[in-house]
Protein backbone atom coordinates (compact mmCIF):
# COMPACT_ATOMS: atom_id res chain seq x y z
CA UNK A 1 0.00 0.00 0.00
CA UNK A 2 1.70 3.38 -0.57
CA UNK A 3 1.24 6.26 1.04
CA UNK A 4 -1.69 8.02 -0.46
CA UNK A 5 -3.37 4.93 0.24
CA UNK A 6 -2.49 4.68 3.34
CA UNK A 7 -3.63 8.21 3.75
CA UNK A 8 -6.95 7.59 2.36
CA UNK A 9 -7.71 5.14 5.04
CA UNK A 10 -6.28 7.78 8.23
CA UNK A 11 -8.59 10.50 7.39
CA UNK A 12 -5.82 12.21 5.23
CA UNK A 13 -3.72 11.83 7.77
CA UNK A 14 -0.12 10.21 8.22
CA UNK A 15 2.18 9.52 10.74
CA UNK A 16 5.84 10.66 10.52
CA UNK A 17 6.70 7.19 11.18
CA UNK A 18 4.90 5.99 8.18
CA UNK A 19 6.77 7.80 5.55
CA UNK A 20 10.28 7.02 4.25
CA UNK A 21 12.26 10.31 3.69
CA UNK A 22 11.73 9.67 -0.40
CA UNK A 23 8.16 9.59 0.38
CA UNK A 24 8.00 12.51 2.24
CA UNK A 25 9.96 14.26 -0.38
CA UNK A 26 7.93 13.37 -3.49
CA UNK A 27 4.76 13.64 -1.19
CA UNK A 28 5.70 17.76 -0.19
CA UNK A 29 6.92 18.05 -3.95
CA UNK A 30 3.23 16.89 -5.30
CA UNK A 31 1.49 18.93 -2.85
CA UNK A 32 0.07 15.94 -1.04
CA UNK A 33 1.01 17.08 2.14
CA UNK A 34 -0.29 20.07 2.62
CA UNK A 35 -2.52 22.64 5.17
CA UNK A 36 -5.84 21.55 5.83
CA UNK A 37 -9.05 24.01 4.99
CA UNK A 38 -8.66 27.02 7.53
CA UNK A 39 -5.78 26.26 9.10
CA UNK A 40 -2.63 27.98 8.84
CA UNK A 41 0.13 26.92 10.97
CA UNK A 42 3.42 25.40 10.41
CA UNK A 43 5.91 23.71 12.11
CA UNK A 44 9.45 23.37 11.92
CA UNK A 45 10.79 19.99 10.98
CA UNK A 46 13.89 18.09 10.76
CA UNK A 47 12.57 17.36 7.15
CA UNK A 48 11.76 20.67 6.18
CA UNK A 49 11.95 23.92 7.08
CA UNK A 50 8.12 24.62 6.30
CA UNK A 51 5.56 21.91 6.34
CA UNK A 52 2.15 22.72 5.99
CA UNK A 53 0.31 20.85 9.10
CA UNK A 54 -2.96 20.62 10.76
CA UNK A 55 -1.38 21.84 14.04
CA UNK A 56 1.85 22.95 15.69
CA UNK A 57 1.51 20.46 18.34
CA UNK A 58 0.64 17.38 15.89
CA UNK A 59 2.74 17.58 13.05
CA UNK A 60 5.79 17.01 15.12
CA UNK A 61 4.16 13.51 14.81
CA UNK A 62 1.52 13.40 11.43
CA UNK A 63 1.52 15.28 8.36
CA UNK A 64 -1.91 16.90 7.02
CA UNK A 65 -2.49 15.98 3.33
CA UNK A 66 -5.34 17.19 0.78
CA UNK A 67 -7.19 14.35 1.79
CA UNK A 68 -8.15 16.09 5.03
CA UNK A 69 -11.75 17.37 4.63
CA UNK A 70 -12.22 19.46 7.85
CA UNK A 71 -14.69 17.47 9.63
CA UNK A 72 -15.36 17.40 13.32
CA UNK A 73 -14.56 13.54 13.18
CA UNK A 74 -10.73 14.72 11.69
CA UNK A 75 -9.91 16.36 14.81
CA UNK A 76 -11.18 13.78 17.20
CA UNK A 77 -9.25 10.88 14.93
CA UNK A 78 -5.61 12.86 14.77
CA UNK A 79 -6.12 13.13 18.37
CA UNK A 80 -5.94 9.30 18.57
CA UNK A 81 -3.61 8.59 15.72
CA UNK A 82 -1.37 11.28 17.66
CA UNK A 83 -1.85 9.54 20.97
CA UNK A 84 0.78 6.77 20.14
CA UNK A 85 2.94 8.07 17.49
CA UNK A 86 5.44 5.48 16.47
CA UNK A 87 3.11 2.83 16.42
CA UNK A 88 0.48 2.74 13.14
CA UNK A 89 -3.40 1.54 13.57
CA UNK A 90 -3.11 -1.69 12.70
CA UNK A 91 -0.40 -2.60 15.33
CA UNK A 92 -2.67 -1.30 17.87
CA UNK A 93 -3.69 -4.16 20.27
CA UNK A 94 -6.00 -4.31 22.12
CA UNK A 95 -7.32 -1.08 20.47
CA UNK A 96 -7.40 1.82 21.93
CA UNK A 97 -10.53 4.23 22.01
CA UNK A 98 -12.25 7.70 22.49
CA UNK A 99 -14.16 7.99 25.05
CA UNK A 100 -16.74 10.46 26.42
CA UNK A 101 -17.32 13.74 25.25
CA UNK A 102 -15.63 13.16 21.88
CA UNK A 103 -17.08 9.39 21.35
CA UNK A 104 -20.23 11.20 21.51
CA UNK A 105 -19.22 14.24 19.73
CA UNK A 106 -17.80 11.42 16.59
CA UNK A 107 -21.43 10.05 17.16
CA UNK A 108 -23.44 13.17 16.04
CA UNK A 109 -24.56 14.30 19.70
CA UNK A 110 -24.75 17.97 20.85
CA UNK A 111 -22.42 18.01 23.53
CA UNK A 112 -23.20 21.83 24.51
CA UNK A 113 -20.59 23.76 26.34
CA UNK A 114 -18.62 20.57 27.80
CA UNK A 115 -15.16 21.15 27.44
CA UNK A 116 -13.21 18.42 28.19
CA UNK A 117 -9.67 16.54 26.99
CA UNK A 118 -9.88 13.60 25.10
CA UNK A 119 -10.09 11.06 26.62
CA UNK A 120 -8.51 7.89 25.13
CA UNK A 121 -8.84 3.90 27.02
CA UNK A 122 -5.40 1.93 26.72
CA UNK A 123 -4.10 -1.77 27.23
CA UNK A 124 -1.50 -1.80 28.97
CA UNK A 125 0.75 -3.19 26.02
CA UNK A 126 0.95 0.11 24.50
CA UNK A 127 1.96 2.31 27.95
CA UNK A 128 5.80 2.63 26.26
CA UNK A 129 4.35 4.11 23.44
CA UNK A 130 2.18 7.05 24.43
CA UNK A 131 3.20 10.68 24.13
CA UNK A 132 3.97 11.91 27.28
CA UNK A 133 3.01 15.52 26.41
CA UNK A 134 -0.07 15.20 24.59
CA UNK A 135 -3.43 16.98 25.82
CA UNK A 136 -5.18 13.74 25.88
CA UNK A 137 -6.17 11.76 28.96
CA UNK A 138 -5.00 8.22 29.06
CA UNK A 139 -6.93 5.85 30.78
CA UNK A 140 -5.37 2.21 31.24
CA UNK A 141 -7.95 -0.75 31.04
CA UNK A 142 -6.40 -4.16 31.02
CA UNK A 143 -9.27 -6.47 30.13
CA UNK A 144 -10.79 -3.99 26.54
CA UNK A 145 -12.85 -6.21 24.42
CA UNK A 146 -14.10 -5.74 20.93
CA UNK A 147 -17.17 -5.16 22.33
CA UNK A 148 -16.10 -1.85 24.55
CA UNK A 149 -16.42 -0.02 21.15
CA UNK A 150 -17.24 0.50 17.55
CA UNK A 151 -16.04 1.93 14.66
CA UNK A 152 -17.51 5.56 13.70
CA UNK A 153 -15.98 7.58 10.79
CA UNK A 154 -13.32 4.78 11.02
CA UNK A 155 -12.72 6.11 14.80
CA UNK A 156 -12.96 3.74 17.59
CA UNK A 157 -15.07 5.06 19.96
CA UNK A 158 -16.65 4.28 23.02
CA UNK A 159 -20.21 2.62 23.27
CA UNK A 160 -22.74 5.58 23.73
CA UNK A 161 -24.26 4.41 26.98
CA UNK A 162 -20.52 4.37 28.87
CA UNK A 163 -20.04 7.52 27.05
CA UNK A 164 -23.01 9.49 28.49
CA UNK A 165 -21.98 7.96 31.85
CA UNK A 166 -18.27 10.04 31.38
CA UNK A 167 -19.64 13.14 30.05
CA UNK A 168 -22.33 13.87 33.16
CA UNK A 169 -19.05 12.68 35.29
CA UNK A 170 -16.81 15.51 33.75
CA UNK A 171 -19.80 18.13 32.97
CA UNK A 172 -20.98 20.89 35.06
CA UNK A 173 -23.87 22.70 33.06
CA UNK A 174 -27.51 21.76 33.72
CA UNK A 175 -28.83 22.89 30.54
CA UNK A 176 -26.63 20.52 28.86
CA UNK A 177 -26.97 17.25 31.43
CA UNK A 178 -30.81 17.56 30.48
CA UNK A 179 -30.17 18.08 26.40
CA UNK A 180 -27.91 14.80 26.62
CA UNK A 181 -30.68 12.80 28.74
CA UNK A 182 -33.41 13.78 26.00
CA UNK A 183 -31.01 13.80 22.99
CA UNK A 184 -30.55 9.59 24.44
CA UNK A 185 -34.44 9.46 24.59
CA UNK A 186 -35.24 10.89 21.24
CA UNK A 187 -32.59 7.97 19.20
CA UNK A 188 -34.38 5.49 21.27
CA UNK A 189 -32.78 4.60 24.50
CA UNK A 190 -35.06 3.54 27.58
CA UNK A 191 -35.79 5.55 30.78
CA UNK A 192 -33.56 2.90 32.57
CA UNK A 193 -30.48 3.24 31.22
CA UNK A 194 -30.68 6.84 30.69
CA UNK A 195 -31.24 7.22 34.16
CA UNK A 196 -27.77 5.70 34.74
CA UNK A 197 -25.99 7.71 32.83
CA UNK A 198 -26.91 10.81 34.26
CA UNK A 199 -26.48 9.30 37.68
CA UNK A 200 -23.12 10.66 38.16
CA UNK A 201 -24.31 14.26 37.59
CA UNK A 202 -26.91 14.25 40.58
CA UNK A 203 -24.70 16.45 43.17
CA UNK A 204 -25.32 19.30 40.57
CA UNK A 205 -29.41 19.44 41.26
CA UNK A 206 -31.53 19.94 44.38
CA UNK A 207 -35.08 18.78 44.16
CA UNK A 208 -37.64 22.15 44.70
CA UNK A 209 -40.29 20.51 46.41
CA UNK A 210 -37.80 18.79 48.83
CA UNK A 211 -35.05 20.95 49.11
CA UNK A 212 -32.97 17.36 48.98
CA UNK A 213 -30.08 16.21 46.26
CA UNK A 214 -31.54 13.48 44.08
CA UNK A 215 -30.36 10.17 45.03
CA UNK A 216 -30.02 8.14 42.23
CA UNK A 217 -30.34 8.73 38.30
CA UNK A 218 -34.16 8.18 38.43
CA UNK A 219 -34.84 11.00 41.21
CA UNK A 220 -32.67 12.89 39.04
CA UNK A 221 -35.03 12.50 35.58
CA UNK A 222 -37.76 12.98 37.62
CA UNK A 223 -36.13 16.42 38.38
CA UNK A 224 -35.46 16.86 34.37
CA UNK A 225 -38.68 16.36 33.79
CA UNK A 226 -40.14 19.40 35.99
CA UNK A 227 -37.51 21.49 34.47
CA UNK A 228 -39.23 20.95 30.98
CA UNK A 229 -40.74 17.85 29.07
CA UNK A 230 -38.40 15.84 26.65
CA UNK A 231 -40.13 17.53 23.97
CA UNK A 232 -39.80 21.52 24.72
CA UNK A 233 -36.55 23.41 22.33
CA UNK A 234 -33.51 23.42 24.25
CA UNK A 235 -33.51 26.91 26.38
CA UNK A 236 -30.62 29.29 25.06
CA UNK A 237 -27.59 29.80 27.46
CA UNK A 238 -27.41 32.61 29.47
CA UNK A 239 -24.63 35.45 28.22
CA UNK A 240 -23.68 35.82 31.85
CA UNK A 241 -22.89 32.12 32.00
CA UNK A 242 -20.19 31.79 28.65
Amino acid sequence: MDYQELAAKQRGFLLSSQLSDREFSDAIRTGFICSPPGMQWYFHHGRSNEIPCASTKYMQYAYCTKLVGGHIADSIYLNWLVAFPTIPPEHRHPTPYVCGTKALKARGFDTGRCAVADIIMTPPELLPYIDETSLCDYIINEHITPDDWELVDNIPVENPLPAMRKFHEDGDDRIDAIDMAYQAYHRGYSWEDIAWTIEPAKDLWVDDDTGTQPANGKELLDIFFAERSPDDPRPPYDDDDW
